[in-house]
């Protein structure tokens, strides 16, 4: 014998229609297992906006965009970010610093003072 009463029985029916029907709601919300509002997008329009969000139109850092890219991505997330906008807009590398003639071997002679002499 079940001490089950009415006031249970309604509560456990109301429990498992909650539940079955807030499922029911979030699948469909989320078609081809897609969240609402997502934009499918092609790689070239993500490249896109991330470049954007990386860089100003001419070419200087938009450090607004990379603080906020970092806060949503965290460190390793952006660095892949980053590198595949940069392996898609090269143009956009920061330029290794020219080598002094010889490949940079030489060893620079220290400042001459002239003057200080004791």
């Amino acid at each position: 014998m079940s001490n089950e009463t009415l006031f249970d029985s309604v509560a456990n029916d109301l429990a498992v229609w909650l539940d079955q029907t807030s499922s029911q709601i979030a699948l469909a919300m989320a078609p081809q297992g897609v969240a609402p509002f997502a934009a499918p997008l092609s790689e070239t329009q993500k490249l896109e906006y991330y470049r954007d969000q990386l860089f100003m139109p001419d070419g200087e850092p938009n450090l607004q965009g990379r603080a906020q890219q970092m806060a949503r991505l965290g460190p390793q997330g952006f660095t892949q970010v980053f590198k595949a906008v940069i392996r898609a807009y090269p143009m956009l590398r920061v330029p290794t610093p020219p080598q002094p003639a010889g490949g940079g071997t030489e060893e620079m002679a220290p400042p001459s003072i002239t003057g200080t002499e004791v």
